[in-house]
């Protein structure tokens, strides 16, 4: 990932702060629930993790800490739209071959039989959003339901180039892509799945939306 730093959530009720790298230290501090910490270094056993909290300097237990994704500051691009703007064209095939790409998409998934996932027919808009996250080493929700985005991460109410969209569509389980920009009336984004009005086969593209068929943004 575009980082150098690693940020760790506490997963329980109090941590503690150790003066070495072993519970036959004493405690010097103390993290409670949700605190994020940054990490300075970790023990030879990969077990533990230095920090700095309140000006108190240790170690605690890595069992306990959570890594955190990382998050671009507003500015920078997110580690995948660099991957999703290289995917731009891959496209269905018509008739009994099937897109190697696109099939590749439907493979980072895990609800599908192995049927569909052979098939480009397959509806493989959540398929092409976790591949790409998956290739920039971040984790998606593994699902071919676009409505399985609306639990990942966390949302946001102000988009920001590259967030994740979810929209509702009609006679189908919605759809999902990669934030781009809007108008008073549409979303633009992109994504995988997306057809293509001239050709009429499904694409990765930039395509726009109506904001009324939207559901939520989502981020890291």
């Amino acid at each position: 990932m575009p980082t150098t730093t690693e940020n760790y959530r506490v997963t329980i009720g109090s941590l503690n702060i150790r003066e070495k790298p072993t519970t036959a230290t004493r405690a010097l501090g103390q993290l409670k629930a949700g605190d994020v910490i940054e990490k300075l270094a970790e023990s030879d056993d990969g077990k533990w993790i230095k920090l700095i909290w309140n000006g108190v300097e240790g170690w605690s237990s890595k069992r306990f800490l959570k890594i955190q994704p990382y998050i671009p500051p507003l500015g920078e691009d997110f580690a995948w739209m660099s991957i999703t703007e290289q995917e731009k064209g891959v496209h269905e095939i018509p008739g009994g071959e099937n897109h190697p790409r696109v099939v590749e998409y439907l493979n980072s998934t895990t609800n599908l039989g192995k049927v569909s996932k052979s098939k480009d027919e397959t509806p493989w808009c959540s398929a092409f959003v976790n591949w790409c996250l998956k290739q920039s080493g971040y984790e998606g929700t593994n699902s071919a339901l676009a409505s399985s985005w609306l639990n990942w991460g966390q949302p946001i109410t102000e988009p920001r180039r590259g967030c994740i969209v979810v929209f509702s569509r009609e006679g189908g389980s919605g759809h999902v892509a990669f934030y781009l920009g809007e108008t008073e009336t549409q979303i633009t984004v992109l994504g995988g799945n997306q057809m293509n009005l001239e050709t009429k086969i499904y694409e990765v593209s930039e395509k726009s939306y109506p904001k009324k068929d939207l559901r939520g943004y989502r981020i890291p």
